[in-house]
Formats: C-alpha cells, sequence, structure tokens
C-alpha cells in the first residue's frame, strides 16, 4: 500500500473519496466490487470519466472475474458455495480504485473497506473511526435470508440488531452528511418473479428500527438500491434433513443451494453500478448545495470540493452521471433525504 501512496503523491492525485462497506461474509460484497469494475472499464455511464483498479485490487479483480467466467462456462454446480466460487472471509478487505478524465491522470482515490459483519459488534470503535472518514456506507444485505422461510435466518445472517444499535450508539456524532445505501444482493429470483416490491417492504419492515434513526437525522441520507449479484444465478433452496433446515451453531442455514436460471444462463450482473452512481450524485449534489459555505464542511469533504473547483471538467463529468441514477428500478427507493440529492443550478 504504501508504494501506491507514494506513486500518487509524486503524481499530485491526493483526493481521496472512502465508503465504508459492511455485511455478512459469503454475502456477495466481492462480486459485486467485481461487476462494478467489468462495467466502467471503457467509462463511466459512458462519461468521460474511468475507475481504475491499482494493486492487490486490480489482482484480486481479475482473479475473482475469471473464477466467475469459469463457473458459468462450465455450468459447474452452484451449492456450498453462496458467492458461487469467491471465498468469504472473516478479515477487513480495502479495496482500492481511482478515477478521472479519460486520457488524463486519475484525481480522485476511491477506497472501499470491507468490514465483516461482526465488527460492527466487537470492534464498533474501528467501525466508527472510518466512517468518520468516509464519503458514504453500503450496508449488503443478503436478500435470501431476508425473504425465504418467512425471513426466520434474516437475524442470524444479517445482524439487523447488531447494525441497528451500532448507529444507535454512532449517529449522534455525525458531523457531516452521509449517503447510507442498503443494498440486498442476490436478488434474481424476486426479479424475475416481480417481487420487488414484496422485498422492500420486508426490507423496510425487518430494518423498520433502523430506518427510523436514518430518518430521524437530517444529516443522514439513505436508499434502497438492490442488486442482481450474478445474473444468471439465484436461490433454490436451503438444505434440508428431514424436513427442517440444517442449522450452523449461529443459527444461519448451513447450507445455500443455488441454480442456473435456464440452461442458457450467463454471468450477467445488473444494476450493480447503481451504487456508484447514486455516490458520485450525491457528491456532486453535495457540491452545488455547500460551495458557497465551505467553512461548514469539514476539511475531508473540503479537500475534495477544492479538487472541483480547480477541474471544472472533471465536475461536469461527475455531474452527468445523475442522468444514469436508477430512480424507477424495481425495489429502489430514497428512504429519507431525497431533496440531498438536488440543487439550484
Amino acid at each position: 500500500m504504501k508504494f501506491w501512496d507514494n506513486l500518487r503523491r509524486q503524481s499530485g492525485c491526493r483526493m481521496t473519496m472512502n465508503v465504508c462497506m459492511m455485511g455478512p461474509r459469503a454475502v456477495g460484497k466481492t462480486t459485486v466490487l467485481t461487476a462494478i469494475f467489468s462495467e466502467t472499464q471503457n467509462s463511466i455511464a459512458t462519461t468521460e470519466l474511468l475507475l481504475h483498479a491499482f494493486g492487490d485490487t486490480s489482482a484480486d479483480i481479475t482473479e475473482k472475474r475469471q473464477m466467475l467466467a469459469h463457473i458459468f462456462a462450465q455450468k459447474i454446480q452452484i451449492e456450498d458455495r453462496p458467492e458461487a466460487g469467491i471465498a468469504a472471509s472473516s478479515a477487513v478487505h480495502t479495496f482500492d480504485f481511482s478515477f478521472g478524465l479519460k486520457g488524463k491522470e486519475p484525481k480522485v482515490d476511491l477506497h472501499i473497506k470491507d468490514f465483516p459483519g461482526e465488527y460492527v459488534r466487537d470492534k464498533s470503535e474501528e467501525v466508527v473511526s472510518f466512517i468518520d472518514e468516509s464519503n458514504a456506507v453500503f450496508i449488503a444485505i443478503d436478500s435470501p435470508h431476508l425473504m425465504e422461510e418467512g425471513g426466520k435466518y434474516c437475524e442470524a445472517k444479517n445482524r439487523v440488531s447488531d447494525i441497528t444499535e451500532f448507529f444507535r450508539k454512532s449517529l449522534a456524532g455525525l458531523s457531516t452528511e452521509k449517503l447510507v445505501l442498503l443494498i440486498p444482493l442476490k436478488c434474481e429470483k424476486y426479479f424475475y418473479a416481480d417481487r420487488m416490491d414484496e422485498l422492500l417492504q420486508r426490507l423496510e419492515d425487518t430494518y423498520s428500527d433502523l430506518l427510523a434513526l436514518f430518518k430521524a437525522n437530517d444529516k443522514v441520507v439513505c436508499a434502497v438500491t438492490p442488486i442482481l449479484t450474478l445474473g444468471g444465478v439465484e436461490f433454490d433452496r436451503f438444505r434440508k434433513s428431514g424436513g427442517a433446515v440444517d442449522l450452523n451453531p449461529d443459527g444461519c442455514p448451513s447450507d445455500v443451494i443455488y441454480k442456473f436460471r435456464d440452461g442458457n444462463a450467463a454471468y450477467s450482473p445488473t444494476f450493480c453500478v447503481q451504487p456508484l452512481y447514486y455516490l458520485l450524485s450525491f457528491t456532486a449534489a453535495q457540491y452545488k448545495r455547500n460551495k458557497k459555505r465551505k467553512s461548514f464542511i469539514d476539511r475531508m469533504i473540503a479537500k475534495l470540493f477544492d479538487l472541483f473547483d480547480n477541474d471544472p471538467e472533471l465536475f461536469e463529468e461527475i455531474l452527468k452521471i445523475e442522468r444514469f441514477r436508477g430512480i424507477d428500478i424495481p425495489g429502489y427507493k430514497i428512504e429519507c433525504g431525497k431533496d440531498k440529492f438536488h440543487y439550484n443550478r
């Protein structure tokens, strides 16, 4: 990491955006980041913006993309493999990207730090510290555990109570606006069965206490942005013995079995890049709304805004992202802070 930090300092690229990503292990977070990078290698939403992965992130994503392609090419049975071949990890993992204009040196470093679900309970101070330095928080949600068997395994998997209690304690110290995205993953079964309204309602019911906390804080902007993680694969069933779901000691189903949608199933993740669109659109609107009152913005945001002041071409390209931000996608909803995406031109 030091090598890349030094290289960026030498190139004059010093602006940083941080994203705190939290959610259960094996929910598909790495798979989504792989899809985001694959979809933005030529441009971000047909703008002049490009996303680059560097350091270990580039190698990791390339390897994972090849693993996913192999699974679909060989139609390997997807059983006991919640991320379709990507191993889960209990360690904090940072994904390093940068973005800027085509043909020019990248101007913004984007660091996405993935905290396993247990960190919000066992190492909450570390998570709070990173959120303080972050522009956004992405909360990944395992959709099958939310939806299947009446949602009885959602708490064990998604740790809803832990996340709610974490934010109950940490929101009081929030000094600047934060974008929080609730991101249900592995939604294929419900999307293709026209059940996304049902998924959204189940999420709002299950996370009602958390949403109430966000709605009570005028610095929080919260939206629900579901994702089809692989596209051609959907949830099939939890493994059962004698009619009952086999459980691990933590109360989660021991085996989750997925299936290819049909014989022509292909790797086709959908909506994965929307969280990036929401982040960039929110940041652009935040700049427009606050550029005349920088004294009220913390130094982290002020540095990014200085970059926009000095590079209007970069900012104008970021501004274009708003046209591609999904608002009519099934299951999508801005829960609070909708006005924070707007500004006076």
